[in-house]
């Protein structure tokens, strides 16, 4: 402790001067880096909404050509009135939903409110006839009006007019759905920045702003375009400027966004363009600026006070090798006490442990079984020879086998069991591995199997079968439960009275996103079966994994709801992650970055869609090391793996811990310029850490990455070939200085 404390103080005057010339170089340049700053959070807010707008036009475009597809089932006025009014009955931007004839009056009203005006329609009937099917016309912005006279406080909508078709697949006629732009204007209307976001139509008209007398123009006073009420701002921007500006007055970013995009891919449809306009006072960033010289006043008084943190490095040491134990306890913990039978054996085929699963089940205690292979188990005169020649090239070969095959207990039992074999390798050398066998016993299963086909062949009731031994769900077209199995209520903890009429939410896990779930409804509401793995929360708050099968449900070809058939894999969802996560940043490791890389090539091949490939390293991670020691250096590793995770979201995208401080992500469906912009907010996302490096050759003296990345498609490139290129624009960073983003690409320009 001593000879610690006294090392530190003999650094301590060094670091101070070193501090507080980069201190003074940093405050000098302060206006540029919080103008940089700026740039990115005002970036990043509107690309965060115009992104929640898409999401918003997406749904917009699901329900609408679903209640088209349900008028091409039956157009009986009834039978729609009440199909659709359950779809929109909790959507408040839906002002109301009605039919078209071809000559563009109404024939059928859903709602009934008749605040809209079918005469505007007329005015661009002939564009909508021009619609082929499945395309969706939106028209330009009007304000509601109720008999003439336009409504107080003022509501923008527009009409969203999709081509519908008789069950003949004639063309019918349009549906309109007039749908309100009040939550859109809201949205730009907040900002976490003080940032005054205007929303303009295509004749530089106002629709949104701080004061309500500039608003719709276009109805109120003809006169009051953009270029009227803001002189300043319109002679810097004019008509086509895209992007960024600042001067003495303002900080301005324009954006075009094209709404008829979000709704079709056909871009010779009529577009209904928006320009929004963001605007922030630069007296407010001067104001910050300010208060940020206060902050590092501040931090330079507190650093004199670090040396006190010295005294808790033992017991940050202690705290660290406690959770480390505790980390090695809970993985003995689901090795021991898991259902699965576990055994590991060495590359010799020699076994080195088993659980307590296995002794139960096979007999053998593990002394008994210890450096023996597992040809104890054999048996014979169940499978030939090439059986088992193809496990062990499929393990070999693959890494990885799963089936069922019967085994001998140690009193001469056969059992039959549900077997899975993974070849796991060791991070430090390729040619040193073990095999983990992970098998459960089906025997009785098998048996019970057999009793439910006696039960069939007896007559004996196909529900309670299902009730007793299958997971089963029913749920209706809002989402509340119907019915579930005995087997449904074991493994969520909840009762049959609890369950039944509660939302289906009431299972969901935080961890799953709503996009997952957009994708299961979309493919049901299609009118196919989804079929994959689920994750849910017990009614303890504990997490369970299962194996589903969701069908549609009908009633006279209408979808009235969702039948689910699932089986419980929790305990093999255990065993996988344990096998593919990096015990210290939780994220994937290397062995799963092996085996998913070449899955997912094939995947986006299938898809016809791109996969970006990024390596990055944390710059001079070995002399952050040799100065704060190997504890921070995992802390800091930890600290950089969440910010990676947290950046890199979404449901598809991978993040990878490849070795020491090198990190891999891996997105599919994705530009050169998208994942640019990406890796580029990863970049600054690490050094809004600040975690300090003072042993950094950089001027900041904070940790940083660089990262290099490609986006290739996948047709062209093995796993092997496009991780050897991304490593290469890896170094193409580094030898630029490090702290970049560099992309093999010569359309964009690498900083």
């Amino acid at each position: 402790m001593k000879k610690i404390s006294f090392t530190f103080l003999e650094t301590f005057v060094l670091f101070t001067i070193i501090f507080l010339l980069v201190s003074i170089s940093y405050i000098k340049n302060l206006d540029n880096i919080y103008t940089k700053e700026t740039t990115n959070y005002i970036q990043a807010e509107i690309d965060i909404k115009v992104e929640n707008l898409k999401e918003n036009f997406e749904i917009l475009k699901k329900d609408t050509l679903y209640i088209s597809y349900i008028y091409k089932l039956n157009k009986n006025q009834y039978i729609l009135k009440d199909e659709i009014a359950s779809l929109i009955a909790l959507k408040e931007p839906y002002l109301e939903v009605y039919f078209l004839n071809n000559d563009g009056n109404k024939s059928l009203d859903i709602n009934e409110n008749n605040l809209s005006q079918t005469d505007d329609i007329k005015n661009y009937l002939n564009d909508i006839k021009k619609l082929k099917r499945g395309e969706i016309y939106l028209s330009p912005i009007k304000l509601l009006q109720d008999r003439n006279q336009i409504i107080t406080p003022n509501v923008p909508y527009i009409s969203v007019i999709t081509p519908v078709y008789d069950k003949y697949d004639i063309n019918d006629g349009f549906l309109v759905i007039e749908y309100s732009l009040n939550d859109i204007f809201k949205l730009f209307s907040y900002s976490k920045f003080e940032l005054e976001t205007l929303i303009l139509n295509n004749e530089n008209y106002i629709l949104n702003s701080k004061n309500s007398k500039h608003n719709f123009g276009f109805v109120y006073d003809k006169n009051k375009t953009l270029e009227y009420i803001y002189k300043d701002i319109y002679s810097i921007i004019r008509e086509d400027f895209q992007g960024t500006f600042k001067n003495d007055e303002h900080y301005l970013n324009v954006k075009d966004i094209n709404l008829t995009s979000f709704m079709n891919l056909n871009n010779q449809i009529k577009p209904l363009k928006l320009k929004l306009l963001s605007i922030i006072d630069n007296n407010i960033i001067k104001n910050k600026i300010y208060n940020y010289l206060k902050t590092i006043a501040w931090i330079v008084i507190l650093y004199f006070l670090i040396a006190l943190i010295i005294s808790f490095i033992f017991s940050e040491y202690s705290r660290r090798e406690k959770e480390n134990k505790s980390r090695l306890k809970i993985s003995n913990n689901v090795f021991e006490n898991s259902h699965d039978g576990i055994i590991i054996t060495n590359k010799d085929n020699r076994i080195l442990q088993v659980n307590k699963s296995f002794t139960k089940i096979t007999g053998y205690s593990e002394e008994e079984i210890l450096n023996k292979t597992p040809k104890i188990l054999k048996s014979s005169g169940f499978h030939t020879k090439q059986f088992y020649k193809n496990i062990w090239e499929s393990v070999n070969n693959y890494n990885y086998w799963e089936g069922e095959i019967t085994n001998i207990k140690k009193d001469g039992t056969p059992y039959t069991e549900e077997l899975s074999i993974t070849k796991i390798f060791s991070d430090d050398d390729k040619d040193d591995f073990y095999y983990i066998a992970s098998f459960v016993d089906i025997t009785e299963t098998k048996k019970n199997n057999k009793i439910i086909e006696d039960k069939l062949q007896e007559n004996k009731t196909y529900l309670e079968i299902i009730n007793d031994y299958l997971i089963t769900l029913k749920v209706d077209i809002n989402g509340k439960i119907l019915d579930v199995s005995d087997a449904f209520c074991r493994i969520c903890g909840y009762s049959k009275e609890e369950i039944v009429g509660q939302n289906h939410n009431i299972l969901k896990h935080p961890d799953t996103t709503r996009k997952f779930y957009l994708n299961i409804w979309e493919k049901i509401y299609s009118g196919e079966t989804w079929e994959g793995e689920i994750k849910n929360m017990m009614k303890n708050k504990d997490v369970y994994y299962v194996h589903a099968k969701i069908s549609p449900m009908y009633n006279n070809n209408t979808i009235i709801g969702y039948a689910s058939v699932a089986v419980d894999i929790t305990d093999k969802k255990r065993i996988e992650e344990m096998s593919i996560t990096d015990e210290l940043t939780q994220t994937f490791n290397r062995r799963y970055f092996n085996s998913i890389i070449q899955k997912e090539i094939l995947r986006a091949r299938r898809n016809k869609k791109t996969i970006g490939l990024a390596i990055l390293d944390i710059d001079f991670f070995k002399q952050y090391n040799d100065t704060y020691g190997h504890i921070k250096g995992d802390k800091a590793l930890i600290k950089t793996a969440n910010c990676i995770k947290s950046t890199i979201n979404r449901a598809s995208d991978y993040v990878f811990r490849l070795g020491g401080e090198e990190f891999g992500v891996l997105v599919t469906d994705i530009d050169e310029t998208n994942f640019y912009l990406l890796l580029e907010k990863l970049r600054t996302n690490i050094e809004d850490l600040h975690i300090e490096h003072k042993s950094s050759n950089l001027i900041s003296k904070e940790l940083t990455i660089s990262i290099g990345g490609i986006v290739f498609n996948s047709n062209n490139l093995s796993a092997e070939k496009a991780y050897k290129q991304a490593d290469k624009t890896l170094y193409k960073a580094k030898e630029n200085g490090r702290n970049k983003v560099f992309i093999k690409n010569d359309n964009i320009n690498n900083s």
